[in-house]
């Protein structure tokens, strides 16, 4: 077994995105359903990427699919929590990005959650692995950090 991973704080992080628990994410325990946080981590996500311009499943263009993602708990997240959720790029190939994300409580200073995504760039039509193109490797290089816990 790997030794348990540390919090790590806000400025690991390149860019945030503001997101609010709902009523029903709650489990029976009165904290956050586990398959929530992943929704919740891929909703930030995909609101960076769009906001980008590197999620457009409809153009003609490469896209990145998730082949890998999982999650790592430090503290309990509960409805009516806000939420800031800090996504950096940790590593980037020729046609894959590890994403790291992580939830932040609003007035916390140390993660309470942290997830990582894989993607693989594919041709849209063939979904087929392709080289990620060099304007959307720019992109992601602009939201690499470096972390500090």
């Amino acid at each position: 077994m790997s030794p348990r991973k540390t919090p790590h704080s806000r400025d690991a992080y390149a860019i945030f995105q503001p997101m609010q628990t709902r009523w029903n994410d709650n489990d029976q325990f009165g904290h956050l359903y586990n398959a929530t946080y992943i929704a919740l981590f891929d909703e930030a996500m995909n609101m960076t990427l769009m906001g980008m311009g590197l999620l457009d499943h409809r153009g003609p263009g490469p896209i990145q699919v998730v082949v890998e993602n999982g999650c790592t708990y430090f503290r309990e997240v509960a409805h009516p929590d806000r939420l800031q959720i800090g996504l950096r790029v940790e590593a980037l190939g020729n046609s894959s990005i590890r994403i790291e994300l992580g939830m932040f409580r609003e007035m916390d200073q140390a993660e309470s959650a942290r997830a990582f995504f894989v993607l693989v760039t594919v041709d849209n039509d063939t979904r087929r692995p392709i080289p990620t193109p060099a304007p959307q490797l720019d992109a992601f290089r602009s939201l690499q950090a470096t972390p500090q816990s």
